[in-house]
């Protein structure tokens, strides 16, 4: 008998709770220590089930960062949406940031994995990714046509990517020494803006607060 057809919304379901627990395991064993066989054992499946919803391993590694990046991005967009100041869109966008590493800390590592397949094959990956990367671009843009920063719109980004990166690296490793995210969250962001704040522009105080 052939086996049944699935429906739309029985695959989204089922691709969602293997990523779920994908994320999960890619976090702490890399891509190297996941298999789909020992994914089905987890999930109570026979070992071909992943098949139905998957090609490969590499497939699924995709689409798990996929969604972090997807994620990342909506909180990013949603700064974006809320804050109008230049530099207050890059500051909370910055703490969003943060805030997505600090409270998805599985999914931050997944997508910043320094071992991955080549994402070419994967749009929906390579689109998130570039969604993720915009909407920081998008706001330093703004922030030197407004004539708050200075610089290489670039450069600019890429700078500032890097800092919010290496503090949340330093954080998901324990390499934080008698301070944590928390404490270094507002004056990193603030040290990464004065680098290339025009002159005769100045932070707001409450810049400096600590995430709300």
């Amino acid at each position: 008998m052939p086996r049944p057809s699935l429906t739309p919304d029985e695959i989204q379901v089922f691709r969602g709770r293997m990523c779920e627990l994908a994320t999960r395991r890619f976090a702490e064993r890399g891509l190297a220590g996941v298999s789909l066989r020992g994914l089905a054992q987890e999930m109570g499946c026979s070992p071909n089930t992943p098949y139905r919803y998957f090609d490969n391993k590499d497939e699924i590694f995709a689409s798990v960062r996929a969604r972090a990046f997807e994620r990342l991005a909506q909180a990013c967009d949603e700064v974006r949406e809320r804050e109008t100041d230049p530099e207050r869109r890059l500051t909370e966008m910055g703490r969003a940031y943060l805030r997505f590493a600090r409270e998805e800390p599985s999914a931050y590592r997944v997508a910043f994995e320094l071992d991955q397949p080549d994402s070419v094959a994967y749009p929906e990956l390579v689109a998130e990714r570039r969604r993720a990367w915009g909407a920081i671009r998008g706001a330093v843009e703004h922030a030197i046509r407004c004539g708050v920063l200075e610089g290489d719109p670039e450069t600019v980004s890429h700078l500032y990517w890097a800092g919010l990166h290496g503090l949340a690296a330093l954080q998901l490793a324990g390499q934080l020494h008698a301070r944590d995210l928390d404490d270094l969250e507002a004056p990193m962001i603030e040290a990464l803006l004065r680098g290339t704040r025009r002159p005769d522009s100045s932070p707001l105080p409450e810049r400096m607060e600590k995430p709300r």
